[in-house]
């Protein structure tokens, strides 16, 4: 691993990562690259004498990565990356802090007032010139996080994908198995913990014994079923074709239906997700059944 400085940022990196596509408008860091860092700052914090000035700017990093519901890109990286906060939080606590942010723009002022008995609390406004200039300024003693959060859509541009998914459709019933097909395309020689979704169509339900028997594959670590979703957890996938074979029934008979899809994606490398009809997320014939091979990688 290598570690880059910016910005009073640190984080860390794998020598070996892929470069990001330019899938978005905004930087998107690895779920990898969250968890090493996490884990560099536990570290930096658990030593006698706490280097508190480089933690910090671990911090700064992990901050900028976090979503505006508190989480990161995947629960492994988030449990780890929250735990490494909250020790950075246990080392620099003060019990003395008096904070009045205030935020400025062109229509009005809002402040927002942060001590002992409400440092807890989250404190939201809505910013309701879009696009505008805001200013923000603290003023007071203490330490309080400020985040920023605007929604919209974009459609993403079209990229290579890390995976091949082939989805069987046999027309009105299923007597035997329906079949997926799952292949990882990417540049390694295997991907890592890869995760499949696949939506079933509305008034159809998977046959759980079916699915079960999946797990005797090496492949398949675990398995989800829920009423409308089975989800499929494999180790990894290689660029062989790798065959999933389940059973979906049909329990109500629901009229136009629309499009269910499957998902394939890398569990560490979520940004290895593109939104390609014919590659991922494979559509699924209304009126049919999924013939549901699963080619996750």
């Amino acid at each position: 691993t290598a570690s880059l400085s910016a910005d009073s940022q640190v984080h860390w990196e794998r020598p070996s990562a892929k470069p990001r596509a330019k899938q978005s408008s905004w930087y998107r860091a690895a779920s990898a690259e969250v968890e090493l860092t996490a884990y560099m700052l536990m570290t930096s914090l658990s030593g006698p004498e706490k280097d508190l000035g480089r933690a910090s700017e671990m911090v700064n990093w992990l901050s900028r990565q976090q979503n505006p519901y508190g989480g990161f890109s995947s629960t492994t990286d988030t449990v780890v990356a929250l735990q490494s906060l909250a020790k950075y939080a246990e080392a620099t606590f003060s019990d003395a802090r008096d904070v009045t942010v205030t935020v400025r723009s062109q229509t009005g002022v809002q402040e927002f007032h942060v001590d002992k008995t409400n440092r807890l609390l989250l404190q939201k406004a809505s910013l309701p010139d879009i696009p505008g200039d805001y200013t923000l300024t603290a003023s007071g003693s203490g330490c309080v996080y400020v985040q920023t959060v605007l929604r919209y859509n974009v459609p993403p541009p079209r990229s290579d994908a890390a995976f091949a998914v082939r989805v069987e459709v046999k027309p009105d019933q299923c007597p035997g198995e329906s079949v997926k097909k799952l292949q990882y395309t990417g540049s390694r020689a295997q991907s890592n913990m890869a995760i499949v979704e696949v939506k079933l169509l509305s008034g159809f339900i998977p046959v759980k014994s079916s699915v079960r028997e999946l797990e005797k594959n090496k492949v398949i670590q675990r398995s989800d079923i829920s009423m409308d979703m089975v989800t499929l957890y494999l180790n990894e996938l290689k660029h062989e074709s790798v065959h999933l074979p389940f059973m979906v029934e049909q329990d109500i008979e629901v009229k136009n239906l629309k499009p269910a899809t499957v998902k394939v994606y890398d569990y560490y490398e979520t940004e290895q997700v593109p939104d390609i009809p014919n590659s991922l997320h494979r559509q699924l014939p209304d009126g049919q059944l999924p013939d549901i091979q699963n080619p996750s990688g």
